[in-house]
């Protein structure tokens, strides 16, 4: 630490004031810097390094006991091996849905749901049959006045160019 310390102060000592003394107290100090550096050998690397072993298991110490019911009042149980119980579960479904439909009247979730399936019931059924029965009945016309005027075309001397139709021929607007 000494060196790099003496190698700053000179350097900067030269440039900031640069004279020929400066300048060469500078450059001797850079060089036992390098010659320090020269003298380091290298840590030579180990033939084989030893592989670190199990842990044994032992009796748990103090802190691992204050540890471990830390992690249980915190997780709601403790870091131990699960040993699986022999006991299958049985579900119930009737219970769930019992369950499910109690927590749904209790948040009134279910008053709300029956409420908004009434007012899109309302909203939506009757508008939309009246229009679709009008926009039935106005397109079903619009075909009988297409079908009697291709009638008429097909019966009468003039013929149309290939494959057109003008809309002045027609007896509604398509364009509408």
């Amino acid at each position: 630490m000494q060196l790099l310390k003496a190698v700053k102060s000179a350097v900067n000592a030269a440039s900031f004031s640069t004279t020929e003394g400066r300048v060469t107290e500078a450059k001797a100090a850079v060089r036992d810097l390098m010659t320090y550096l020269d003298s380091l050998e290298s840590a030579k690397p180990n033939a084989s390094k030893k592989r670190k072993g199990k842990q044994k298991s032992g009796r748990a110490t103090q802190a691992t006991k204050v540890a471990d019911k830390q992690e249980k009042a915190f997780h709601g149980k403790a870091d131990t091996p699960v040993t699986p119980s022999t006991r299958k579960p049985k579900a119930s479904v009737e219970a769930a849905q019992k369950s499910a439909q109690d927590v749904s009247r209790h948040t009134g979730a279910e008053s709300r749901a029956k409420r908004k399936a009434e007012a899109v019931k309302e909203a939506v059924a009757p508008p939309a049959q009246v229009a679709s029965d009008d926009r039935v009945a106005s397109l079903e016309a619009k075909l009988e006045q297409l079908t009697a005027t291709l009638a008429v075309m097909m019966t009468s001397d003039v013929t149309p160019t290939a494959n057109e139709v003008c809309f002045s021929d027609l007896p509604f607007d398509p364009t509408h």
